[in-house]
């Protein structure tokens, strides 16, 4: 699946082509590898290098939304970043700042729409690397959609993106397709195939910890984690992207609005929130 850009934006502009000329039934449903975690790569290009070091050898280059498979995450070496996370692959190492991780789990298309408080329609949420999409109502609107197509790339929805269906339709080879929008997004609508998308439920939204009252979420900045406590235990944990305590000159980012976060903490390198929903 490694592409030189060039041969990556040849494919993708003849892939776009077959769109406009075959509304619905000519839209290729992608085939990723089989491997259990996946990466998405987010930029441009990014270098493979032969060790988990930005000074090492570069073997190879890949290029935006290129999927590989993630053999494991390393600790390596970044002179330039914080971040020091490495991403292994059959081919070598990628640093992980800009790798999405990703899996492909498609899904049974649903025949017909639930009835909501909102009408016909449902939430889904992508569970495939990434799907491409037809522009059911030209010109683009978004800011994002007009980048894509000015450089003759189709739009397309990511791994975990959530959005809108409010229709359904099957097309003359029994392929099942959703008409998507991001609801209140601006104004674009697309079709999508069906399998690249599941369907929320009730437990996917309904409220955390109902009957919990003291609740508070924990910021590290230093190892840039977050942490949920109902009370003294901690029920969610991720990494996250929370910006810097210091600029590029070292001085301290000025923290606004959040006065109840004590400076004792912050010298420890911790944003606490009173409380969460």
């Amino acid at each position: 699946m490694r592409l030189s850009r060039r041969d990556f934006l040849k494919i993708s502009a003849a892939g776009y082509g077959a769109l406009v000329l075959q509304p619905l039934n000519g839209l290729n449903f992608l085939q990723f590898t089989d491997t259990e975690k996946l990466g998405r790569i987010t930029v441009g290009k990014m270098d493979v290098k032969v060790r988990p070091d930005e000074n090492s050898q570069s073997i190879g280059a890949v290029y935006e939304d290129t999927i590989v498979p993630w053999l494991r995450e390393t600790v390596g070496s970044h002179p330039e970043r914080i971040n020091q996370r490495w991403i292994e692959t059959p081919d070598g190492h990628i640093w992980g700042g800009y790798v999405q991780p990703v899996y492909n789990t498609p899904n049974d298309p649903l025949a017909t729409l639930p009835q909501t408080s909102l009408g016909p329609g449902m939430w889904v949420e992508v569970t495939i690397p990434y799907v491409d999409l037809i522009l059911d109502n030209p010109p683009a609107r978004a800011p994002w959609l007009q980048h894509k197509l000015s450089i003759s790339l189709p739009p397309r929805f990511y791994y975990s993106q959530i959005v809108w269906v409010d229709q359904i339709r099957v097309d003359e080879n029994g392929q099942t397709w959703y008409r998507l929008n991001e609801k209140y997004g601006s104004g674009d609508i697309f079709w999508g195939r069906a399998e690249a998308f599941r369907p929320l439920t009730e437990k996917d939204i309904e409220p955390l910890g109902e009957t919990v009252e003291e609740k508070h979420i924990q910021v590290n900045i230093a190892s840039q984690t977050l942490s949920c406590f109902e009370g003294t235990r901690e029920v969610y944990y991720a990494r996250v992207s929370s910006g810097a305590l210091f600029d590029a000159l070292g001085n301290r980012v000025e923290i606004l609005g959040h006065s109840h976060w004590r400076s004792a903490d912050l010298e420890k390198g911790y944003l606490s929130a009173i409380e969460w929903r």
